[in-house]
């Protein structure tokens, strides 16, 4: 199970926060975040207190994140995959990096999210690694 599988699963589970074990205490991330198809966008930005704050702030009860493709190298993992209502209907899109330390915990995390594009069922994307 990659980086990002583990970390959704407990985002999207019963105890969102439990993802924030997965996260080193020194985190810095960026978050991207676009909710329309305008040109509109917001980031968050932090470190682990601003992270539970914002895991605090959404409202994932009746959505969840799905990996379509994912890939690592070294010490960074990255993902491209599709926020979906429980019915299936995609939300959004979202392409997402960790560098992880020693321990598997993720360090650096940037992700940015949008419902303006959408990425074909099956369509392949070809990864270099180490």
């Amino acid at each position: 199970m990659t980086f990002f599988e583990r970390y959704f699963e407990a985002l999207d589970g019963p105890d969102p926060h439990s993802s924030l074990e997965l996260v080193a205490e020194d985190v810095h991330f960026s978050i991207q975040w676009a909710e329309g198809a305008d040109r509109a966008s917001r980031q968050f930005v932090g470190g682990s207190e601003e992270l539970r704050a914002f895991i605090d702030a959404g409202d994932m009860r009746t959505w969840a994140h799905h990996i379509l493709f994912s890939g690592t190298t070294g010490d960074v993992e990255f993902a491209l995959g599709e926020t979906r209502f429980e019915s299936g209907e995609r939300i959004g899109t979202f392409l997402t990096v960790a560098q992880l330390d020693a321990d598997g915990r993720m360090t650096r995390y940037m992700v940015a999210r949008s419902p303006a594009i959408a990425f074909e069922a099956g369509a392949r994307i070809d990864v270099a690694a180490d």
